[in-house]
């Protein structure tokens, strides 16, 4: 599944691993991904909700770009947040695409400025999130905002509400977040 979410910064990516490809793997393969990174990447629940359970800190989202689209009946979000603790460290970058169909509930319900797990689990909203694929990349801009010299795991998915595509995300976290498992 390709979605295009314009990139903001640049991505080397040196290895897209298919999420279908990881049932396959076998036991030496999938232990070329950390324990706690596989806990990260593959975790269809709240990421935002898993990392405030981890630092018992609140995660505070900070938005670098968002660019609104209308077409017909049909409304497309680009987002682009940081999602940092209070401490002021910046653990996430995540770009969004979003497919609104005018009227849809959750449209109205979810705030852009705040995390969107946490909305849906507020309002209870049921969706479905299907993870695409995992990444392996490098981005001298994240990495400078990271301020960490390392390569970054990432991963894609899509959020389904009634069946049907709603937005579809990309995360690159920091490579702090395994000293969170410590």
């Amino acid at each position: 599944m390709n979605f295009y979410i314009y990139p903001f910064y640049r991505f080397h990516v040196m290895c897209i691993i298919p999420i279908y490809k990881i049932q396959h793997l076998t036991h030496q393969s999938i232990d070329l991904i950390p324990i706690h990174w596989q806990m990260i990447l593959i975790n269809t629940g709240s990421f935002t909700q898993t990392i405030i359970s981890l630092t018992g800190q609140k995660i505070i989202i900070q938005a670098s770009q968002k660019k609104y689209n209308q077409y017909k009946q049909i409304s497309k979000i680009i987002r682009c947040v940081w999602l940092e603790t209070t401490l002021y460290t910046k653990i996430t970058f995540a770009r969004s695409l979003w497919i609104l169909l005018h009227n849809i509930r959750t449209h109205n319900i979810i705030n852009i400025k705040k995390a969107m797990g946490q909305s849906l689990i507020k309002y209870k909203i049921d969706t479905y999130k299907q993870i695409h694929e995992l990444y392996y990349a490098y981005s001298k801009n994240i990495e400078r905002q990271f301020k960490h010299k390392h390569n970054l795991w990432g991963r894609k998915y899509t959020l389904y509400y009634d069946n049907k595509s709603y937005i579809t995300i990309q995360e690159f976290f920091s490579p702090k977040i395994k000293k969170l498992f410590s």
